[in-house]
Order: structure tokens, then C-alpha cells, then sequence
């Protein structure tokens, strides 16, 4: 239990491509990243790479590649776009742009690990006594910036993506928990809305009001917790989970319960 069983990094690809991403639903956001945006539309533009970060025509590099497929042989191809899509990035990466964001990232790292590392042994503790769970050995945090507002989980790789504000005490830690339990229940659950919404009835409600030690159920500081389109299921399953509480197992036999009696 005292090593830590997350490990916090930055992938500079990953973060990177996520801002031209955001920045494409949110030109607001990072502006000053306009003026790496602009320099590389200028001498790119022309390139399929350059929408495997900035995907703005990306259909239109899938048939460039498509079209340059030879004698049953993909990988020529793809090659010559991996090579200029490295080249892309290094160019980014010395940008005075990248610099200020890789940074800013980093402090949010620091954060973020010692705000784990202060709540790592409440949470394993509650996903053993309450859910009956057992983390892996080793799952990666993958830090991006937090203003991108991303938290996803890629159970494959046990890897989690994880750049979002604190929007009150404990947030990250929470959020953290939530994903992690994606990729503890993922292939073993029986209906992924039923098990999402468990999920944040487990983590988004009761792990923050313990770690918190107040709050109450969806609501946080004015914020509403969780998905708006499990409210309603959340709600349904409540008197279920308030009664698996009193006399935990784990969440696969409550989903079993719920599905049965509901469903």
C-alpha cells in the first residue's frame, strides 16, 4: 500500500494535439496559440500529417492515404506521414507557445500527484471495504492542461487522461476515483449505463463526501455532480445503493440486484 499505485506523467503528443482540439470548439480559448496555429497552416497546410493533431480535413488525409496504397502495402504510406507528422511536433515543441503550456501543465502535475498522494490510501481502502474492488498494480495518469477539461479512461492500457480545473476540494482525487472504477468494471458489467451510474453514486457522491467530510448527494458547492443524462437512473437506484451501503459486497453483485429488480 505505500507504493503509489498511480503514476503521473506528461505525454507532450497527447497534449499538444489536444489543444488544437479544444481550440477548434473553443477559439477563445488559448489565444496565443493562434500564432502556432497560423504558422503551421502556412507551411502545412498542403500536408495529410498535420490533421492527425489539428484534425480539420482529416477525412481528406484518410484518402490521400487510401489512394497511395500500392501492391496491397499500407505502411509506405503511413510512414511518410509519420515522419512529417514528427517533424510537425518537434516544431512545435520549441515553440515559445508550447513552453508556456508545458509548464503550466507540469505545476498542475505537482498538484495534482501530491493532492492523490495525501487521499491515495482512503481511496484504495474504500474500493476494497465498500466496492470490492483492487486496483492494478500500476495505472498511468496522463496530465494535460486543465483548462482542456478532459477526464477519460482507456481500460486497455489502464492508462487515464486527466486535465480539468478544481472546481472544489478534492476534485482531481474524485474524478480520479471515477475513472479508475471505469477501468475496473470494463467488459464485466452487465448494462454501462446502470454501472456508470454506480459508478458516480460511488465516486462523484459518497467518496467525496467522506474525503471531504461534508457535502450531499449531486450537488457541490452550487455544481451539479455528474452526468445530467444519469440523474434520473441515479436517482431511481439510489435506495438500492443507500441499502448495499449498510452492508457492502461489491458493485458487480448491486449492478445483478438493480438489474433484476428494474430492469
Amino acid at each position: 500500500m505505500s507504493m503509489k499505485r498511480l503514476e503521473f506523467f506528461i505525454n507532450k503528443y497527447e497534449l499538444a494535439a489536444q489543444i488544437f482540439r479544444h481550440r477548434m470548439a473553443k477559439p477563445q480559448d488559448f489565444p496565443f496559440w493562434r500564432k502556432i496555429e497560423e504558422k503551421l497552416w502556412a507551411k502545412y497546410k498542403n500536408e495529410p500529417a498535420l490533421y492527425f493533431i489539428y484534425p480539420k480535413y482529416l477525412d481528406w488525409s484518410f484518402q490521400l492515404i487510401r489512394l497511395e496504397i500500392k501492391n496491397n502495402k499500407i505502411i509506405p504510406p503511413l510512414k511518410k506521414i509519420g515522419d512529417k507528422l514528427l517533424k510537425i511536433y518537434k516544431e512545435i515543441f520549441v515553440s515559445a507557445e508550447f513552453k508556456k503550456i508545458i509548464k503550466e501543465t507540469d505545476d498542475f502535475l505537482i498538484k495534482v500527484e501530491r493532492q492523490w498522494g495525501e487521499n491515495e490510501l482512503a481511496v484504495l481502502g474504500y474500493f476494497k471495504q465498500i466496492l470490492g474492488l483492487k486496483i492494478p498494480s500500476k495505472i498511468t495518469v496522463v496530465i494535460l492542461h486543465p483548462r482542456l477539461c478532459v477526464g477519460k479512461a482507456v481500460p486497455n492500457k489502464n492508462k487515464i487522461l486527466w486535465g480539468h480545473p478544481e472546481e472544489w476540494k478534492n476534485y482531481s482525487t474524485v474524478y480520479l476515483a471515477h475513472e479508475l472504477l471505469h477501468i475496473l468494471t470494463e467488459n464485466k458489467y452487465k448494462n454501462y449505463d446502470l454501472i456508470h451510474a454506480i459508478i458516480e453514486l460511488a465516486a462523484d457522491n459518497e467518496l467525496r463526501i467522506r474525503l471531504n467530510k461534508y457535502g450531499r448527494y449531486f450537488k457541490e458547492n452550487n455544481h451539479s455532480v455528474g452526468h445530467k443524462n444519469l440523474r434520473k437512473l441515479e436517482k431511481k437506484i439510489l435506495p438500492f445503493w443507500k441499502s448495499y451501503l449498510k452492508k457492502p459486497t461489491n458493485i458487480f453483485l448491486l449492478e445483478s440486484r438493480i438489474k433484476k429488480a428494474l430492469f
